[in-house]
């Protein structure tokens, strides 16, 4: 594990591309929530779409989470 490590030559700015993707992805489920929300009619025929980004959005933020807090503990 410490090779894949030092294949990254700028760590800090490579967790902050992260942080800044989770923190992206997360107001994007907050806004694809809120427009649901408000206008569900006029989502009503892109559901199954919007339901497969927002599961993968879900997918994205979860597996960074997760990654941090493993390699927190090491």
């Amino acid at each position: 594990m410490s090779e894949d490590r030092d294949l990254i030559p700028d760590k800090v700015a490579y967790q902050t591309n992260k942080r800044r993707m989770a923190w992206v992805l997360i107001i994007l489920m907050g806004i694809t929530t809120i427009l649901t929300l408000a206008f569900p009619d006029r989502l009503a025929e892109a559901e199954s779409i919007l339901m497969t980004q927002y599961i993968s959005m879900c997918g994205l933020v979860g597996a960074y989470f997760g990654f941090s807090a493993i390699s927190g503990r090491k």
